[in-house]
């Protein structure tokens, strides 16, 4: 086999499976038009690095790079409604920014093993749930003490973000015994919150 050929060709798989995730989150609408080229090649060059994570703490800095990266480059698209706006472009928010990290992440290690086995089956614990907004909803409902003030995805800063992980964590340990990982709490509860209604 042409080791360039196959170079180019797990390269191209990448960014596919890249393309994929960020179809899958549906929030490319979301931001100005023409920013997913810049977020998919922001993604492909991050996840390059995921080698080279080798704890949470990695994982967690490799997380809030991006995030910071995303909220200082990346802008929402203005919103208009009979020709008059009603929301100006501005920078997206760390919301925004952790669910698109958090979904791609979902599609790109635990979806599909990349980069490769060894990698994606260290990084799968450390992966968060990419919170939507019934899963937002939710948490609001199984921790009224909590006092989440977000009522929306885009309202979520990093203070609340990290504090809805670790409410989501201890969902886990409550409803399933902590026998699953994040991903899988995010594809249980997507399923029942969106589908089985």
């Amino acid at each position: 086999m042409n080791t360039d050929n196959s170079d180019i060709a797990a390269e191209i798989k990448q960014r596919n499976v890249i393309d994929m995730a960020l179809t899958f989150t549906a929030m490319i609408r979301l931001f100005e038009k023409g920013s997913k080229p810049e977020i998919s090649e922001k993604l492909y060059a991050e996840f390059q690095k995921l080698k080279d994570i080798r704890d949470a703490n990695d994982f967690y800095a490799f997380h809030k790079k991006f995030c910071e990266w995303f909220t200082s480059n990346v802008k929402t698209a203005q919103k208009k409604r009979d020709g008059k706006i009603i929301k100006e472009s501005g920078y997206s928010l760390y919301g925004h920014a952790a669910k698109l990290l958090d979904v791609s992440l979902k599609v790109y290690v635990y979806y599909s093993g990349l980069p490769e086995k060894n990698t994606s089956e260290l990084l799968l614990p450390f992966l968060n749930t990419a919170i939507d907004n019934p899963i937002l909803k939710h948490l609001k409902t199984s921790f009224p003490n909590e006092n989440i003030s977000s009522k929306t995805v885009e309202q979520i800063d990093k203070n609340t973000y990290k504090k809805l992980q670790k409410l989501i964590k201890a969902d886990i340990k409550t409803s399933f015994n902590n026998d699953i990982v994040p991903t899988q709490y995010d594809d249980i509860m997507w399923y029942r919150l969106n589908r089985e209604k």
